[in-house]
């Protein structure tokens, strides 16, 4: 019997740079929506910010963390094959996925250290 491949890309995917040549992207945080061709970079503000190229379309946004730290965080749009209008609803939406994305990692640090306390 043979079993059904389910070849169905997700919308939202994040890029892994490890290869046979390394950490290609070194630890950096890259965002692609499959559907656009959107590659979105994600930085964490700091008292330093950030430089980047000005003709980059960004959008800042925050993060109440676990702890109730407020974190800056910026999103920097790399590539896309999307409209400019598109391109806006994309970036709320890739702001929406990622917010959901920390505070799943959040919750899982929280597991992880309830656990080992018992």
């Amino acid at each position: 019997m043979e079993k059904e491949l389910n070849i169905t890309l997700p919308e939202w995917a994040f890029l892994d740079g490890h290869s046979h040549l390394g950490d290609m992207l070194e630890d950096r945080v890259i965002l692609q929506h499959i559907q656009s061709y959107t590659i979105m970079e994600l930085f964490i503000l700091d008292e330093n910010g950030i430089v980047l190229n000005p003709s980059m379309k960004t959008k800042e946004f925050s993060y109440t963390n676990i702890f109730g730290i407020t974190e800056k965080h910026l999103i920097a749009v790399h590539f896309s094959l999307a409209a400019a209008v598109e391109l806006d609803w994309i970036l709320v939406r890739a702001i929406e996925f990622y917010v959901l994305f920390l505070d799943w990692e959040d919750n899982s640090l929280v597991i992880e250290e309830t656990s080992k306390d018992n």
